[in-house]
């Protein structure tokens, strides 16, 4: 068994798994391998992956990076947002380093950019100097749609409204990092990039990948995708499955769990032996 995605508490604010205990965890559940996998952050691979040497449980590095790309096929947005994985890759690769940074970097500046456009545009947006620290582009989508009067999609939270606007009405607004960028780097680090869970549907912030999106990112050197994930059906699973094989793609998986009351996944390891090969886990 093995879970390919899990976050710890260098993921901030929002995780609670500390690397020895996801790995005394994983052990204890009787997974063969596992992958840390932080948002935009490679600071717990090295503690967890000292715990795996302690424990007997290899632990693949990697990272999980707020990423778009251009809707290919039918969608509401120019530019679909998407989490790309990057797997293999030393954790302390300065280039590595420096692309999680540019995530914050450019997420910061583009929040700076929206606070004065929607302000010109006449958009109350209080409380954001408030926050203790400077404003992202979630927190300005969550303002705006909070103290404002935005068109709201059934089932919608105040951040993903006002993502929506942000998206659809203010070209440039966000301009995320490029999957095909994140690739690039994956690869001159030694890794692999993976499209994190294609097949979630969350609002604007997770549109399923269509076939088209993902032959697009394929072309531009996506080594595989996350088939497997709680929110995939077997349906989806089957969708995607077909998807890699046409593609050539490798095939990856897990439970995305950010905390401990979240169970750790447990898909069998024979779909991602051709994965495990490439990050050095089977020899």
């Amino acid at each position: 068994m093995i879970d390919l995605h899990i976050h710890t508490t260098a993921t901030p604010h929002h995780s609670t798994w500390p690397p020895d205990v996801l790995v005394e965890q994983a052990i204890r559940a009787g997974l063969r391998a596992i992958a840390v996998t932080d948002h935009n952050s490679t600071a717990s691979v090295a503690a967890a992956q000292d715990a795996g040497v302690r424990l007997g449980l290899p632990v693949v590095s990697g990272v999980e990076i707020d990423s778009g790309f251009a809707a290919h096929g039918p969608s509401p947005i120019p530019i679909k947002l998407w989490h790309t994985l990057v797997y293999g890759a030393p954790p302390d690769h300065p280039e590595l380093l420096a692309l999680c940074n540019s995530v914050f970097t450019q997420n910061m500046a583009d929040a700076a950019c929206l606070r004065e456009t929607l302000a010109a545009r006449g958009f109350a947006l209080p409380g954001l100097d408030d926050l203790g620290r400077p404003p992202n582009v979630a927190d300005v989508g969550a303002a705006l749609a909070r103290h404002n009067l935005i068109e709201r999609q059934p089932g919608e939270d105040d951040e993903v409204t006002g993502m929506r606007y942000i998206l659809t009405q203010i070209e440039g607004g966000y301009t995320p990092i490029g999957v095909d960028q994140i690739i690039a780097v994956a690869h001159r680090c030694g890794g692999l990039a993976i499209l994190a869970h294609p097949g979630r549907s969350k609002g604007i912030y997770a549109i399923p990948a269509s076939a088209a999106d993902i032959a697009a990112m394929a072309a531009c050197g996506l080594d595989g995708i996350e088939v497997f994930y709680p929110a995939h059906a077997a349906a989806e699973q089957a969708r995607l499955r077909a998807i890699a094989e046409q593609h050539g793609l490798l095939i990856s998986g897990g439970s995305d769990s950010h905390h401990p009351h979240q169970p750790l996944a447990s898909w069998p390891i024979e779909p991602f032996m051709p994965f495990l090969e490439r990050v050095g886990v089977l020899q």
